[in-house]
């Protein structure tokens, strides 16, 4: 048990030590040596649980990803996709910032690429394959897009708010501004209607 939260504790350290660096700096830049200093531990412990500063940057976002799979799978995933981002705060702020790593957005927009499919296919049966594409592609974009806009300002906004935003834009496109103007929002949001975007 005590080995197990010894475990427990420098992979974490290990973890902070890797977010603290690539506030500064990109991963290509950061080294096994930066890592050691950083969480205070001898080479031969990172390497114990690692093979490589990318190993490590790789197991923390496959972390991530079965969350994010997990929260999709749920019926409420909208609400809890945002409290996942909220919980992990130094995690994204890290792989979504000016430092992180892109090939993690790349794959977080696709994440829900097929169940989308299927949802839109019934509900759209008549909009071709190409043009399903592209409107996922637009709209998971601006979804990603949102998300970094909240992480990159230290979460300024409230989770709510933020879901309001998303939803709103999501089913309105540019009239969500119309009804923010006109003190509408809140009627706009909860009307009963089909998700437009199943990320």
């Amino acid at each position: 048990m005590a080995t197990d939260r010894r475990t427990k504790y420098t992979k974490s350290v290990i973890r902070q030590a890797l977010f603290d660096l690539m506030q500064d700096k990109p991963i290509n830049k950061i080294t096994v040596t930066d890592i050691c200093k950083a969480a205070d531990i001898n080479r031969s412990t990172f390497y114990s649980y690692y093979e490589d500063v990318y190993a490590l940057l790789t197991s923390i976002q496959n972390e991530l990803f079965e969350n994010v799979v997990f929260t999709l799978s749920k019926e409420n995933w909208f609400d809890d996709l945002l409290k996942l981002v909220d919980e992990n705060r130094d995690l994204c702020q890290v792989l979504m910032g000016p430092h992180g790593d892109s090939s993690f957005v790349r794959q977080l927009i696709y994440l829900g690429y097929e169940n989308s499919m299927k949802l839109w296919k019934r509900m759209y049966p008549k909009a071709s394959p190409e043009l399903l594409d592209y409107f996922y592609a637009y709209m998971s974009s601006g979804v990603i897009g949102v998300m970094e806009n909240w992480i990159c300002s230290d979460y300024e906004l409230g989770i709510e708010e933020v879901g309001r935003i998303l939803m709103g834009i999501s089913r309105e496109g540019l009239h969500y501004l119309s009804s923010v103007q006109a003190g509408t929002e809140e009627e706009i949001i909860q009307e009963p209607q089909p998700a437009l975007v199943d990320l």
